[in-house]
């Protein structure tokens, strides 16, 4: 849980800095609807289509790193972001699953994995301004 706030307050921080305070709290708003609206397909998802319950299928920390997401990039970068921590999940996932001892996908390990390497060589290297949208 702490690990959950300190990402949210850091990844906010990083956020507000590049940005104007209207710019930020719209991004965050968005980013937290297309949540909340990939939160209603996957609950109808597994409850009609795998008859499991949702937190049978995705875990709670996993949407805790969701909200991380959401609260740390301007709406275009989320959106590319995101979609591209779960490529790299799914093939992180395909290249360890003999070596994992769960046959689950480990969701939030996997991103935040995705996401240090991404600050990281952003930083070392300048690649790109994360914050224009």
């Amino acid at each position: 849980m702490y690990l959950f706030l300190l990402g949210v307050i850091l990844g906010g921080v990083l956020h507000y800095k590049n940005s104007l305070l209207e710019e930020f709290l719209i991004n965050v708003l968005l980013n937290v609807g297309f949540i909340t609206v990939l939160t209603v397909v996957l609950f109808l998802y597994s409850t009609f289509i795998m008859k499991k319950k949702l937190l049978e299928t995705i875990g709670v920390g996993d949407f805790l790193m969701f909200i991380v997401f959401a609260c740390s990039f301007p709406i275009g970068t989320f959106l590319v972001v995101f979609s591209t921590s779960l490529i790299f999940s799914l093939l992180l996932f395909l290249i360890l699953k003999n070596q994992l001892h769960y046959k689950t996908v480990p969701l939030a390990g996997f991103q935040s994995l995705f996401l240090s390497l991404l600050l990281l060589l952003n930083w070392l290297f300048n690649i790109v301004d994360l914050y224009v949208i």
